[in-house]
């Protein structure tokens, strides 16, 4: 499960973004950065992910 972790994290920030991209009324400040947040999110778990197998790979 600590593996499947930020995979799942990742997923569930990309379906936020899809989801804010089709319910929003209006493009303001607030949904570049409820989109912004969640691109940040996907980058740190990518980068978690790479860490981890590095890590693996080394022991």
């Amino acid at each position: 499960m600590k593996k499947n972790l930020p995979l799942i994290v990742i997923i569930a920030s990309a379906i936020l973004i899809i989801a804010n991209f089709i319910m929003s009324e209006k493009i303001d400040r607030g949904f570049w950065m409820s989109t912004l947040s969640s691109v940040l999110i996907i980058i740190s778990m990518v980068l978690t992910i790479r860490a981890n197998k590095n890590k693996d790979s080394n022991q």
